[in-house]
């Protein structure tokens, strides 16, 4: 393991089509939800135990919780951590973007789905894009590490691939297509471009649930297909070492050979390549509960170590076998469903 993904809420101000329903979900109790200092000792269990020296902050949409400065301010003062970065919707990064900076965030990665203001926010239902760009730019002129993630859902953006790809030539950033991966009871678009398919009441299971998680199929744009597109429309693809770009997540990243770029372009492709037997990472929930998996179960609850365990030694022994526990919880390969509301989980 090598990565800790940290949800530190599971709050949203946006109610993304393929994330949950447009109604919302039932948020977790605030006492449920980890404290900054009940996440550093997590923390400092995975540095000293495990040797993990990478983490991500995540949500929901991790800019919306109270202090979150503070709590990148308190991770950076540890010592063992190589590489702190946040992943957002970006709605919050035009003011963020230089306070996370000077408080010692090193990379932080945007969702964007479409580079059209009236589709972005139709998928994200309350987002505003122009926003968001203006948080990018922002992050670039903070000297923060930039990532884009682009969702591919077919009859839905699809007809963006080459849009996006294009940015890697004239920023220096990578754009990353991330297969559509159905999770939770997330509305997903069908029909004519841009209509949005119902769920019907049966479907919608309860807060986190799985009840609609089985309508992604027609969403899914393999990898391969937007290679294809991407090298019939700009010319081919040339693969970049994993070692040179930062992070060590899960995607396979190239540059387009022509037209002289200065970014990159990489592919997650959890439906059609699934990376199970590299994947080198767990995820913390913002309740407390470990998981080996995005898409299914493997999961421990740490919170009651945190909360009931005062000796300091004692507690971060308990946490990081916690850990090892759950790491022998990984599945061979994840289902094609998961189990679990990508807005509890962080992605």
């Amino acid at each position: 393991m090598r990565v800790l993904r940290i949800s530190i809420t599971d709050r949203c101000n946006f109610r993304c089509v393929y994330c949950m329903p447009e109604e919302g979900v039932r948020w977790l109790p605030r006492e449920d939800i980890l404290t900054f200092e009940e996440i550093r000792d997590v923390v400092r269990a995975a540095i000293d135990v495990h040797g993990i020296r990478r983490f991500k902050l995540t949500g929901g949409e991790p800019t919306v919780r109270s202090g979150l400065l503070d709590l990148v301010a308190m991770l950076r003062r540890m010592d063992g951590i190589d590489d702190l970065s946040l992943t957002t919707n970006g709605q919050r990064l035009p003011d963020l973007a230089r306070p996370l900076s000077e408080a010692g965030l090193d990379r932080v990665t945007v969702s964007i789905d479409s580079l059209r203001p009236d589709r972005f926010h139709q998928i994200t239902r309350t987002g505003d894009l122009a926003t968001v760009l203006r948080g990018i730019d922002a992050a670039e002129d903070a000297g923060l590490g930039l990532k884009i993630n682009c969702v591919t859902m077919r009859g839905t953006n699809d007809d963006e691939l080459v849009d996006f790809a294009r940015l890697s030539l004239v920023r220096q950033l990578t754009v990353r297509f991330i297969e559509y991966m159905p999770l939770g009871d997330a509305m997903l678009l069908s029909g004519p471009r841009g209509a949005l398919g119902p769920i019907d009441a049966s479907e919608v299971g309860p807060a986190g649930g799985c009840g609609a998680q089985d309508r992604g199929e027609q969403a899914l744009i393999p990898e391969s297909e937007v290679r294809e597109h991407l090298d019939r429309e700009l010319g081919p693809l040339i693969e970049v070492r994993r070692e040179d770009e930062p992070g060590v997540g899960p995607a396979n990243v190239y540059q387009l050979a022509r037209g002289n770029p200065i970014g990159r372009i990489g592919f997650i492709s959890a439906m059609s390549a699934p990376f199970c037997a590299t994947c080198n990472r767990l995820r913390l929930t913002a309740d407390g509960v470990l998981r080996s998996c995005l898409f299914e179960g493997g999961e421990v609850n740490v919170r009651p170590i945190l909360r009931s365990i005062s000796d300091p030694h004692l507690r971060l022994r308990a946490t990081a076998q916690a850990m090892v526990d759950c790491v022998r919880l990984k599945p061979d390969v994840h289902s094609k469903h998961g189990n679990q509301q990508m807005s509890r989980i962080g992605g």
